[in-house]
């Protein structure tokens, strides 16, 4: 095995290895963003009393004193950006606290050439009303007539429903959907309120900068864990944000996971997920061309269409279009799947579903082994509400679930609650240019392929490869034929992803309700032993493809500590040595459950989309057989 260099490491989560930190070459996202000009004007109010359930604006003299200007809270203040080229020499304004409260005091006039701070013994208001502080940087929720229409809630506590589920993500929003199609009276809670509609891609333009702006800080890291946020807490949670893609786990991961998940997941279990879940169909001659290329010049490798979520329901496997009276959905998302129930009578629809925004659920009573109502934070009202339900599942993340659980006191015979916060690590390669000529480039070119050796094992080339020609087309929605992004030239660029068992050193601990979490993650080094086969498969593809390359040169290594795919905080067993069992009920309670990757007993290669959308659907059925 090579020496390895840990010659660079980013506030991405990323380290580089295998070469010098100079002949690393940034992309050219980061390119783009160090050459952007910087013309904002900067305004901080620095508070701890008036954060988030509380709501600060600006109202100032150039927009006019009736519009608010919108910040972001994080990091103990309220940070607010101002264009430069449309402000005069100063700016004249004041601060508003909920849209009603103006700041004691005369106007507030600054120059609009340096930041400015303002603390709380500068800014006062003559009153506060009543608002949960809930610890949740970066977090708002907006409230309009649209969302209040297309999602009507139901605040009554006197009913008693037959399932409530925490979480509107792809475990709890397939879940819930599942649940009310088949009859069963179902409350879904939501901490978040409506954002997207769709999944970003769905929307027209370059919305994948939205992943980094609408990040959330619930946690603080502990000593020396740099786990990195997460995306905004919404109706649909992580699947209004994902990369759609839906890889099945293979019999070598599928070995750490209890006999009866191994054996439904591979009798079947996966293919109404993928039906679901739309898993697209082909991408036409030039990707059958790549998979054809690489398939024969890499002996011991399978490669395939990389497996994604993208509705293509008008063209056949030959590529042939069938029914052209359907239109495509796009990428799969849970907040499209509830809101087309919910815009619907029947029992398909809204009749046995109801969702409540701006719910964030603090506890889950408790009588003995039973789990007898769930008490939210309701954000919207500024009250404390409590809905009771036969059954209850958690659906709220691998953070969020084990948070409820801690803060409810739970039964925990293992001690395994909280514990086992892990990632699955990857690689990724330089973005390398296509030459002019080669039949792999050209602007009208785009594939993405997976590939995995046939004998992996845990210890054996223990990866997914995904290669990416001309990852521009990858994500945007574009309706303007003068705004095409033709990439010139073609690149080409790959990822390592590592499956890795779960680390009982890691931790989520909850500091009580209305604080933020604590988290304690040390860096995945799964796999770094396998650099060199890692690199060595790189160089084949580039071969393979007829793309220049340095033999030597190394790579990014990343998702170390991340949430993006990190799971394993509320692990199921099938022998009772976990939280929750195959059927995801916990151990210790008659009727709770968890449907989210916080389940998961080993962390595959594969990504957690599909195998949680079949786990939900798997749930449901069992949720329906008890009730």
């Amino acid at each position: 095995m090579a020496d390895f260099n840990f010659n660079y490491h980013s506030g991405s989560g990323k380290t580089f290895i295998g070469m010098p930190r100079a002949q690393e070459v940034p992309t050219a996202k980061v390119e783009a963003f160090l050459a952007a000009p910087k013309a904002l004007l900067k305004i901080r109010f620095q508070t701890t009393r008036f954060a988030p359930n509380h709501v600060v604006t600006i109202r100032n003299e150039t927009d006019g004193w009736t519009h608010d200007v919108f910040g972001t809270y994080r990091n103990g203040g309220w940070d607010f950006f101002f264009e430069m080229e449309s402000l005069s020499n100063v700016l004249t304004f004041k601060f508003v606290l909920d849209r009603e409260q103006w700041m004691h005091g005369h106007n507030l006039v600054i120059p609009t050439g340096p930041d400015a701070t303002f603390n709380e013994s500068q800014v006062q208001f003559p009153s506060t009303s009543n608002r949960f502080l809930h610890g949740y940087d970066n977090f708002l929720i907006d409230e309009t007539r649209l969302v209040q229409e297309a999602v009507p809630r139901n605040t009554r506590e006197d009913i008693v429903y037959d399932v409530v589920v925490i979480g509107s993500g792809v475990g709890g929003g397939t879940l819930a959907d599942a649940l009310s199609d088949s009859g069963v009276k179902t409350l879904v809670l939501e901490a978040g309120g409506l954002t997207f509609p769709t999944h970003i891609t769905n929307l027209p333009g370059d919305w994948t900068r939205l992943t980094d702006q609408h990040k959330v800080g619930h946690f603080v890291n502990e000593p020396g864990s740099d786990f990195l946020p997460g995306v905004h807490l919404s109706l649909g949670g992580r699947s209004v944000y994902w990369s759609g893609l839906i890889p099945r786990m293979h019999d070598w991961e599928l070995q750490f996971w209890p006999t009866n998940i191994r054996e439904f997941l591979n009798d079947g279990g996966y293919a109404p997920a993928e039906t679901l879940m739309r898993k697209r169909k082909r991408l036409g001659s030039f990707q059958d061309s790549v998979v054809e290329t690489l398939s024969n010049h890499l002996h011991g490798w399978t490669v395939e269409d990389v497996p994604r979520s993208r509705h293509q329901p008008s063209i056949a496997l030959d590529g042939e279009p069938q029914n052209v009276l359907k239109s495509s959905t796009g990428v799969y998302s849970t907040a499209d799947l509830l809101l087309t129930s919910m815009a619907f009578h029947g029992a398909a629809g809204r009749d046995n579903l109801t969702i409540n925004l701006g719910h964030l659920v603090t506890h889950i009573e408790t009588n003995d082994t039973t789990a007898s109502a769930v008490v939210c934070q309701d954000l919207l009202g500024n009250m404390t509400r409590r809905y009771r339900g036969k059954m209850i599942v958690l659906a709220a993340g691998s953070l969020e679930s084990p948070r409820i659980a801690l803060n409810s006191e739970l039964l925990d015979p293992n001690l395994k609650i909280g514990r086992g916060l892990t990632d699955h690590p990857a690689f990724f390669s330089a973005q390398y240019t296509i030459p002019g000529g080669n039949p792999f480039g050209g602007p009208d070119r785009h594939a993405k392929v997976i590939m995995y050796r046939e004998d992996t094992t845990f210890n054996q080339h223990p990866f997914n490869v995904e290669v990416l020609i001309n990852p521009i087309f990858w994500h945007i929605r574009n309706s303007d034929d003068d705004l095409q992004h033709v990439p010139n030239p073609s690149t080409i660029e790959m990822k390592f992803i590592f499956a890795s068992l779960l680390d009982d050193d890691n931790f989520v601990r909850s500091n009580g309700i209305g604080k933020k979490l604590s988290v304690k993650v040390k860096r995945n080094a799964t796999g770094i032993p396998h650099f060199d086969d890692a690199r060595i498969t790189r160089n084949a593809i580039l071969s393979s493809l007829d793309v220049p390359f340095t033999e030597q040169e190394g790579m990014a290594y990343g998702n170390e500590g991340t949430v993006h795919h990190a799971g394993g905080t509320m692990r199921m067993s099938g022998n009772g040595s976990g939280v929750v069992n195959t059927d995801l009920k916990f151990e210790a309670y008659d009727n709770l459950y968890c449907v989210d990757p916080s389940v998961w007993p080993f962390i595959p290669a594969a990504n957690p989309a599909l195998t949680l959308a079949a786990l939900s659907l798997r749930l449901s059925k069992h949720l329906k057989s008890r009730l």
